[in-house]
């Protein structure tokens, strides 16, 4: 995050002044943000199984959901002028989303969505302020939030990337280990006698004769005479 150091006195006032504005009525707001996520795009819902869609009235699993996103943002605005420590954070929650591709299907493109719709819903609630609703003020003010979100994603997807290469990586392991427990065995045919663990070649080189008993006793009564 430390292209935030980049952000004049001027626009950093702006966003702080804007916060002050959302933040008066933020639940609402994060309530709208998600169900417009989940209209939008449908397939997010899979993100969230522990989520009760319901048709008429407030989830409050989507509304807690919404306000623990809220309070990245408003870690990004407390820390302006020292954007370096939100890295931690960033970076955690682009490994949770890593895993989240695993398991629940999340994609990358699902974070453009989620920029364009908090865009739409904090416009729409900094319009009706005295100070935002002009234009050019309100212009402003969300191409400065833009820039936010864009580099909060940014960040976080360092720590997708991570989780996804050291996923993969683990697999690589596992599958050579795997294959290397499953390699066929020496073939016996190979095997010498001088080869310890070939025991049937052995048995069959050191196998004698079979001695004819009849003949073996000739062979002693003609000793004796």
């Amino acid at each position: 995050m430390e292209a935030l150091d980049r952000f004049s006195p001027e626009e950093k006032d702006i966003i702080r002044r804007s916060w002050k504005v959302l933040d008066k009525n933020l639940n609402n707001t994060a309530y709208n943000i998600f169900e417009m996520i989940f209209n939008q795009s449908p397939d997010t819902k899979q993100l969230f199984p522990f989520m009760k869609f319901q048709q008429s009235g407030k989830s409050k699993e989507i509304e807690f959901h919404g306000l623990r996103f809220m309070q990245v943002l408003e870690s990004v605005v407390k820390t302006l002028d020292n954007p370096e420590s939100l890295n931690p954070l960033c970076d955690n929650l682009g490994r949770v989303h890593g895993r989240l591709s695993e398991s629940r299907g999340f994609r990358t493109h699902h974070w453009g969505v989620f920029i364009e719709c908090t865009l739409f819903h904090f416009r729409k609630v900094l319009s009706q302020d005295s100070y935002f609703h002009r234009m050019e003020t309100l212009d402003k003010v969300i191409i400065n939030w833009r820039t936010i979100l864009r580099l909060l994603i940014k960040q976080m997807k360092r720590g997708f990337n991570t989780d996804i290469k050291n996923r993969q990586a683990s697999r690589d392991l596992e599958d050579n280990n795997k294959a290397s427990t499953s390699s066929s065995p020496i073939s016996q045919e190979s095997c010498s006698l001088a080869v310890p663990g070939c025991g049937s070649m052995m048995s069959q080189s050191l196998t004698l004769p079979t001695i004819n008993n009849n003949n073996y006793r000739k062979g002693s009564d003609s000793r004796r005479e």
